[in-house]
């Protein structure tokens, strides 16, 4: 046994020096790893937490997907970054699209759905002479008022300006799907009546043509140019009842499409005031969860901060870009907040807000 003595007392000196560094080397690492892991959880049950004391989980979109949640990361030195997507801004992006309908409104270059019921025009100066200069001029003086009553592509465009506006509506909430289904209804009556009207106007163009073709020569037979003279007066009859029928029906277009357009903006307007003062309730909400439930992340060093990003909430650029509200806390305000020190509304002016 005392052999082995020496033995022991000659161990080589360079590997116990290697092993006394690796000690102190490794020891600092791993107690900053547990730290790390310690705040994570800390940030994990804060994240649960802060989701369901803002509601998060409440909104639901496409195939019941939720449209809120809460997302977490750690920078090292400066503190925790939480991500907060709320149903608010999909509320924002349901009124920025009925704000482009409303824009586009007064800008339709849409096509003339009764384009189809008109009949090739026939210029009047080379259809065949009149036997009388005075039936030639009735039935000159009847074309030009058909060209002057043609208001299809007016009341098209009036309806179609309704349309965009009820359906803004309808996006808003200021109407429900029966309201909105009756708004429709009554359209597809004026679009229904428009087409008939046009209808009756052509018919009553192509009997004019046809009878200026047909005309007798000054030698023609008597009847015929009596019968021709009551077909004219005939035409003259439903053309002045249709012409009255067509200029109710396109005031009737215009002022449904005003009416329309002004419910529109209105819902607009109150729709954009109720969001903003959600938006105000809902950053309220987030400093008291501040207050109550901050000190969760008891492994946050007390010079660290805590960043609160509101996806989508924050006030539009001049480029018209939405942009994201930041609220940047920090954790020795937080612990007087929880302690009762300071309340939310304090909070709420010593932290660092900006839109970016």
């Amino acid at each position: 046994m005392l052999t082995n003595q020496p033995r022991l007392c000659n161990s080589n000196p360079v590997s116990s020096l290697l092993g006394i560094m690796l000690i102190f080397v490794v020891v600092p690492l791993s107690a900053q790893e547990i730290q790390i892991r310690d705040l994570q959880r800390n940030i994990e049950i804060f994240s649960g937490v802060l989701e369901e004391a803002l509601d998060l989980s409440q909104g639901l979109g496409l195939f019941g997907m939720s449209l809120g949640g809460v997302e977490s990361t750690y920078l090292y030195g400066q503190g925790v970054v939480i991500e907060v997507r709320s149903p608010l801004a999909n509320r924002r992006h349901v009124m920025g699209l009925a704000s482009i309908n409303s824009a586009l409104q007064s800008l339709q270059p849409r096509g003339n759905p009764f384009e189809r019921l008109r009949q090739p025009s026939i210029p009047i100066q080379n259809t065949p002479v009149m036997p009388l200069a005075v039936a030639n001029g009735f039935y000159r003086q009847m074309m030009e008022r058909i060209s002057h009553v043609d208001y299809s592509l007016m009341v098209n465009s009036a309806i179609q300006q309704a349309s965009e506006a009820a359906r803004s509506l309808r996006s808003l909430g200021s109407v429900d799907d029966s309201g909105y289904e009756d708004m429709r209804s009554d359209l597809d009556d004026l679009r229904d009546q428009m087409q008939s009207n046009m209808e009756e106007l052509r018919e009553i163009e192509a009997n004019i043509l046809r009878l200026s073709n047909q005309a007798a020569p000054a030698t023609g037979d008597q009847t015929s140019g009596v019968a021709a003279a009551d077909q004219s007066l005939g035409l003259q009859t439903r053309l002045d009842e249709l012409i009255i029928k067509i200029e109710l029906l396109k005031d009737q277009a215009v002022a449904k499409a005003e009416e329309f357009r002004q419910r529109s903006d209105e819902a607009e307007r109150v729709y954009a005031a109720r969001w903003q003062e959600d938006v105000i309730a809902f950053e309220s909400s987030l400093y008291a969860a501040m207050c109550d439930y901050g000190s969760t992340l008891r492994e946050l060093s007390i010079e660290e901060s805590i960043s609160v990003i509101l996806r989508g909430l924050g006030d539009e650029s001049a480029g018209g870009r939405r942009r994201d509200k930041v609220h940047v806390f920090a954790k020795s305000d937080v612990l007087q907040c929880q302690s009762g020190d300071i309340g939310a509304a304090s909070l709420q002016q010593q932290s660092v807000q900006y839109n970016y």
